[in-house]
């Protein structure tokens, strides 16, 4: 492109752009961008004109990249991060930083760290808020569609492309937990045969399906009886402490929380696998100076609560 014929291009295009070849589909597109599907329509046709190429094409019922528009779409995205990146102050001073910060996370991770990165947060920006959204399955989504900021969970598989960032935040093994008056609160070494025969509980956002634990065991032939399924940590071990059920969780949360309901810890008689959490971002997002300064915050507010709890 020609200086002169740059000079007179729209770069509020190219943002629409972006959205477009994410969305691969104009209604949804227009969707995204609150705008008409008609001037969607419009600002496509002036990219097509700018760029010498059709960009979408109808395909059946759907559309699809041009060979150009696949190639562009990286470099675009990259671009625009980069723009959005001078576009910061060069300086970033949290005490000044004004915003919102929106994290989905599961119940277990709220629990042990939201406490502790909040005080964290506002002590060195006192004027960026926080809102804390509980896991939901469309998750992935709503982090494709900009709904939230980050998300705390075991994605991984979910977020392999390139438009996704992460960090790895804490890796869980499990433990259970029963009241301190529970007949095995004092036997230091719990059999598998003993433990099937109490009567458990089982944390579940959706409240459907078996356990990991209840897989395990039907691997080996055996079952426990589950008599109650409660959505939070904080309500299992609440239930815990005044009841005869058995739950597990992970050993962090109940390291955290177990003096204060009064349980006891006791290592599970089976071998669980070991669960990876990471929060994960966006590449919309990935060059922001809020953003990049927030996700060292959190990697130091983590490392600190999970040395505090295992001291």
């Amino acid at each position: 492109m020609q200086v002169e014929n740059f000079r007179n291009a729209d770069l509020n295009l190219l943002l629409i752009l972006d959205v477009i070849l994410e969305e691969k589909h104009i209604s949804n597109a227009a969707v995204r961008l609150n705008m008409s599907q008609p001037a969607v329509s419009r600002s496509l046709q002036r990219l097509r004109d700018m760029f010498d190429d059709q960009l979408l094409i109808r395909v059946g019922s759907g559309y699809q990249l041009t060979s150009r528009a696949s190639t562009l779409a990286p470099r675009l995205k990259s671009w625009l991060a980069d723009f959005m990146c001078m576009m910061q102050p060069e300086e970033f001073v949290p005490a000044q930083a004004k915003g919102e910060l929106t994290i989905m996370s599961m119940d277990s991770e709220v629990s042990i760290f939201l406490p502790n990165l909040w005080q964290d947060l506002q002590k060195e920006a006192p004027n960026v808020a926080m809102r804390s959204i509980g896991y939901r399955p469309d998750a992935v989504t709503l982090l494709e569609e900009g709904e939230i900021d980050f998300l705390i969970g075991d994605e991984k598989k979910s977020l392999e492309s390139t438009k996704y960032h992460n960090f790895h935040l804490v890796r869980h093994d499990f433990v259970m937990v029963m009241a301190q008056s529970h007949p095995l609160a004092s036997v230091e070494k719990i059999s598998l045969q003993t433990y099937t025969k109490q009567r458990h509980g089982l944390v579940t956002v959706t409240g459907k399906g078996l356990g990991i634990i209840d897989k395990l065991l039907a691997k080996e032939g055996m079952s426990r009886n589950v008599a109650l399924f409660v959505p939070t940590f904080h309500l299992a071990l609440d239930i815990c402490s005044r009841t005869d059920l058995v739950f597990a969780m992970p050993r962090l949360v109940a390291e955290k929380d177990a003096e204060k309901y009064g349980l006891a810890i006791k290592e599970l008689p089976l071998k669980m696998p070991l669960l990876d959490i990471y929060l994960y971002w966006h590449e919309r997002q990935h060059q922001m100076a809020l953003h990049r300064w927030f996700r060292g915050l959190m990697r130091d507010s983590v490392r600190r609560t999970k040395d505090a709890i295992s001291a």
